[in-house]
């Protein structure tokens, strides 16, 4: 039995301790037992009825997603909504997945066109539960889904995708808390999973969805209520991300690599290489947006502020120049400047 389902399991066993404790109350008092306790087996099948589907689900999953508003507020959704709602958790997977991938020591490429794998749907809102897939599965064609990746990087994507929960509960007062920098020590990690909730936080044009809940494997053990992402969080969010703490960033630097992985909505791309030997994430400026997308495998330096992680290696960079020392496939160079 899992997590969630052991924690259930320990309340229905205090439900039902107090059902024979009423009992044998009923009998010392010569009423009929069933009668004095009927109150409680409603709320042991109430307790079954509106927790069991969820546990399951949840011991299940990476990721469990609630959705609220009107357009899920009764079991029958619209499909579109349904599919709609599917696509962005699967591609905002995706994204966290190929984003530690690139940022890791060994060239080894998540899987771009990767499913995440449901774990369970059920409703009262709408539940979705999402799982990262693991090393050794195998895919419907007989075939390994991820080849070549080790143990290591698939905990670093799985604790990424479990780490969105708490994005939510660090949002107070209309801002980020500081908490924020202890919860997510490797900025580049930290800047990877906001721009995920952000993303996945209701835009202001959706007018079916009000809240999102995010939860994963582990119950809160602080019995802590849970918190939504919301329009104001979407805003809140897109504010703190494209203006950094000053107080995080630790100095200028440049730094050689080549481009992994490039996020155009989001205004992110990762190097690795020289002088990014595990991996850094830039952020870069609007006005560079129209040469970014061609720069996918160039080699490129990068001179800007940065943050560094507990070991001091830059893992986020905030980009003032780039120079694009040589081109995919070519060998020469070419200065990208506004």
């Amino acid at each position: 039995m899992g997590t969630w389902l052991d924690a259930m399991e320990a309340r229905a066993r205090l439900i039902h301790q107090e059902i024979l404790g009423a009992q044998a109350l009923a009998r010392r008092a010569g009423a009929d037992p069933q009668a004095f306790t009927e109150p409680l087996y409603q709320e042991l099948a109430r307790y079954y009825r509106n927790n069991f589907s969820y546990a399951l689900l949840a011991d299940h999953a990476d990721l469990i997603a609630r959705y609220r508003g009107p357009g899920v507020a009764n079991r029958e959704p619209p499909v579109s909504l349904v599919t709609t709602l599917f696509g962005n958790l699967r591609k905002e997977i995706q994204l966290v997945a190929k984003a530690i991938a690139g940022m890791e020591e060994k060239k080894v490429r998540w899987p771009a066109d990767l499913d995440p794998q449901l774990a369970g749907v059920t409703y009262g809102s709408l539940v979705v539960g999402m799982r990262v897939p693991r090393p050794g599965d195998v895919g419907a064609d007989g075939q390994a889904v991820l080849p070549g990746v080790s143990d290591d990087l698939y905990r670093a994507v799985q604790t990424a995708v479990q780490s969105l929960p708490a994005i939510p509960r660090l949002i107070q007062d209309g801002q980020i808390s500081d908490e924020i920098y202890e919860q997510f020590p490797d900025p580049a990690v930290r800047d990877t999973v906001m721009v995920a909730a952000r993303r996945l936080a209701p835009s202001a044009q959706n007018k079916a969805i009000s809240e999102l809940f995010l939860s994963g494997p582990q119950p809160d053990a602080n019995q802590r209520p849970a918190q939504a992402l919301t329009k104001q969080s979407r805003q809140i969010l897109g504010r703190s991300l494209n203006t950094p703490s000053s107080r995080r960033l630790k100095s200028n630097g440049e730094f050689e690599g080549v481009v992994r992985e490039v996020d155009l909505d989001a205004r992110r791309f990762e190097i690795r290489g020289r002088g990014a030997s595990s991996g850094m994430r830039c952020i870069y400026e609007p006005r560079y947006h129209g040469q970014i997308v061609g720069m996918l495998n160039a080699a490129v330096r990068v001179k800007g502020s940065y943050e560094a992680a507990a070991d001091e290696q830059p893992r986020l960079v905030r980009v003032e120049q780039i120079t694009v020392t040589r081109q995919p496939g070519q060998q020469l160079d070419l200065e990208v400047e506004s």
